[in-house]
């Protein structure tokens, strides 16, 4: 849709369960119009700024929640978890190691 042939009005943004690629709440904006005149669609919050993620959703094509991704979502917050706390536990070790190394030279070297 380009902005010569439409005009869009922002609307009801905390209403919005819509998420862009930024992660954010999309803005509703209604087309006033062209052939979509009354359509109203999502947008990036930052819309035609230089933060635009360019997300663009119809509302009336707006597909169902998904509960699985909600469930994917927390299996992958629980792997990246793990990831987490095995990168701090080498953290640990090899700072550990390096005390253990920088005492014994201190001491014995």
């Amino acid at each position: 849709m380009s902005s010569s042939n439409s005009s869009v009005v922002r609307a009801r943004r905390n209403q919005s369960l819509v998420y862009c690629h930024c992660h954010l709440k999309c803005v509703l904006f209604t087309c006033h119009q062209g052939p979509n005149s009354g359509r109203q669609f999502y947008r990036c919050i930052y819309n035609r700024s230089d933060d635009d993620c360019h997300y663009f959703k119809w509302v009336d094509e707006e597909e169902e929640p998904c509960y699985v991704t909600r469930y994917e979502f927390n299996a992958f917050d629980r792997k990246t978890s793990k990831k987490l706390d095995r990168i701090l536990l080498m953290i640990k070790v090899f700072v550990a190691v390096v005390l253990i190394d920088v005492t014994i030279r201190l001491y014995f070297g």
